[in-house]
C-alpha cells in the first residue's frame, strides 16, 4: 500500500507525535525546525543545550536505518552519530550532531582532494571488515541482503517489470532499452561469478559513500551517516562514488596515482584475506554490482508512495542504473549521485 509520506510528514498530527517523542529524549531549547521533506524521508533538526540532535524517518522501505544505526552504535561506538533515541518498529531515529560534514571542505588542490577520498574509502572499509562477524547484529537490524548470485535474476525481473509498465510512465523501460539489457547480461553474468569466487564476506555496503555523508571528530575518526539506501553484499561496492568522483572531477582513473590511492585504501582491511592484486581484479566487478544497488534502492524507495507523488527527475533512476549495470562500461553512462 502506497501512501503521499510527505503530505503525512507535514501534517500537524505527524508532526505533534514527533515532536512530543523528541522531547521525551532531549531537552529541547527552542522551536524544532524541518530540515529537509523528501518522498524518502523527513530530517528534523532539534536544538538542544549546547548545540543540535537530529531526528529522521524514512520512507518504509529504508525504515530499517533506525535500528541499523543503533546496532552499529553499540557494535562500533564513534563509527556513526551517537544515538539519542530509537524506534525501530516505527523508523524513528534520534542522534547527536557530529559537526560539519567533510564534503563541506574545500581541499586545496586535487592531490588534497584524493587524499580525503582515500581516507574516507579507508575509513568505511576498516568499519565494513569489522562488521563482517557482526552480520546477525546487522541481519537483525532488517537491512536488506543482496547476493552476488542474484544479479542476473534480479536484472531480469526489473527490467521486465519496467518495461512492463504502461505507456507515459516515467519509471518504463522501452523497448530499445529492454534488448540493451539483454545485451549485457552475460558482463553482469561474468561480474557476478567473479564476486562470488572471490571468497570476500559479505559486509555492510553503504550505497551513498561520499564527503557529505562523513565527518571527521576530535580524534580523527571518522563517523558516517544517512544508511537508508545500505545493503548487506559484497563490501568493494562502497568505493564507486570516491572513484567516479575522481574520475570526474579530478580527471583521473585508473592506473593513476590518485586513482590508485584511493584503491589501495579500500583494499587495506582485506589483504589478510588474499594478495592484493587478487583483490583489486575483483574491483570492477563489484562497481558493475553496486549499480544494481542503486537501482534497487530507487526501485524500492518509488514502491512506497504513488507515483504522482516522485518529482519527474526522479523517475528514470531505476531504469538508468540498471543500464549502467549491463553497460560495456559502467561509469559511462551511470548516474554518480
Amino acid at each position: 500500500m502506497t501512501e503521499d509520506l510527505v503530505a503525512r510528514w507535514t501534517s500537524a498530527e505527524w508532526r505533534d507525535q514527533a515532536h512530543g517523542w523528541i522531547r521525551d529524549r532531549v531537552r529541547v531549547t527552542g522551536p524544532i525546525e524541518e530540515s529537509k521533506v523528501r518522498f524518502w524521508s523527513v530530517v528534523l533538526k532539534v536544538p538542544v543545550d549546547g548545540g543540535w540532535a537530529w531526528f529522521k524517518e524514512n520512507a518504509p522501505s529504508q525504515a530499517f536505518e533506525a535500528g541499523l544505526v543503533a546496532a552499529i552504535d553499540r557494535i562500533a561506538p564513534g563509527r556513526v552519530a551517537p544515538v539519542l533515541g530509537v524506534d525501530a518498529d516505527r523508523g524513528w531515529l534520534l542522534t547527536a550532531d557530529l559537526g560539519t560534514p567533510l564534503g563541506e571542505r574545500r581541499p586545496e588542490d586535487d592531490e588534497a582532494a584524493a587524499a580525503e577520498l582515500a581516507d574516507l574509502v579507508l575509513a568505511w572499509s576498516s568499519l565494513q571488515r569489522g562488521l563482517v562477524r557482526h552480520e546477525a547484529a546487522m541481519r537483525g537490524a532488517r537491512v536488506p541482503a543482496f547476493e552476488d548470485w542474484h544479479a542476473m535474476p534480479y536484472a531480469v525481473a526489473l527490467a521486465d517489470h519496467l518495461a512492463g509498465l504502461p505507456e507515459g510512465d516515467g519509471r518504463r523501460l522501452s523497448s530499445q532499452d529492454r534488448r540493451l539489457v539483454d545485451d549485457g547480461l552475460q558482463r553482469l553474468g561474468q561480474a557476478s561469478a567473479r564476486l562470488e569466487a572471490s571468497g570476500i564476506p559479505d559486509s555492510l555496503e553503504h550505497n551513498d559513500l561520499h564527503l557529505w555523508n562523513a565527518f571527521r571528530g576530535p580524534t580523527g575518526a571518522t563517523s558516517f551517516i544517512d544508511l537508508g539506501d545500505a545493503v548487506w553484499s559484497h563490501p568493494f561496492a562502497s568505493w564507486r562514488i570516491a572513484l567516479w568522483i575522481t574520475r570526474s572531477n579530478l580527471g583521473v582513473g585508473p592506473g593513476s596515482a590518485p586513482y590508485e590511492r584511493i584503491v589501495d585504501a579500500g583494499l587495506e582491511p582485506w589483504t589478510d584475506l588474499a594478495p592484493r592484486e587478487e583483490l583489486r581484479a575483483v574491483l570492477s566487478a563489484a562497481e558493475r554490482l553496486s549499480c544494481l544497488h542503486r537501482a534497487e534502492s530507487w526501485r524500492r524507495l518509488m514502491a512506497d508512495v504513488p507515483v504522482e507523488c516522485i518529482p519527474a527527475d526522479w523517475l528514470d533512476a531505476p531504469a538508468s542504473w540498471l543500464l549502467s549495470a549491463v553497460a560495456e562500461d559502467p561509469y559511462v553512462d551511470a548516474m554518480s549521485d
